[in-house]
């Protein structure tokens, strides 16, 4: 989370960047049209912007350096298994919420 927040603030903070991030989105034709924004309210919406993090991370990497802004943390490739196990972990949460709140309905 440490890499992940401040570059999905980074690009979603300044208007400018978070433009500049989706039409960059839209002419290399990703799957996403923007980048979720990271919240500390809700611990669900964790697994929404590292999924979609995790997904868009080649995209990032290459708008990060024409931008010319390091993000070492980004080129490690612990990071992304540990990003990818993450991501694992919350949806396996994000399930067994929900089975919690459809029992708890009943």
């Amino acid at each position: 989370m440490k890499a992940v927040v401040p570059t999905v603030n980074f690009i979603k903070f300044r208007s400018v960047n978070h433009m500049q991030f989706k039409q960059f989105l839209n002419e290399t034709q990703s799957e996403y049209d923007d980048l979720l924004f990271y919240t500390e309210v809700r611990w669900l919406s964790h697994r929404l912007t590292l999924e979609q993090f995790l997904n868009l991370m080649d995209e990032i990497e290459i708008f990060l350096e024409e931008k010319k802004i390091a993000v070492p943390e980004l080129k490690n490739p612990d990071l992304l298994c540990d990003l990818g196990f993450l991501v694992d972990v919350m949806n396996h949460l994000n399930l067994l919420n929900t089975t919690i709140q459809c029992h708890a309905s009943n």
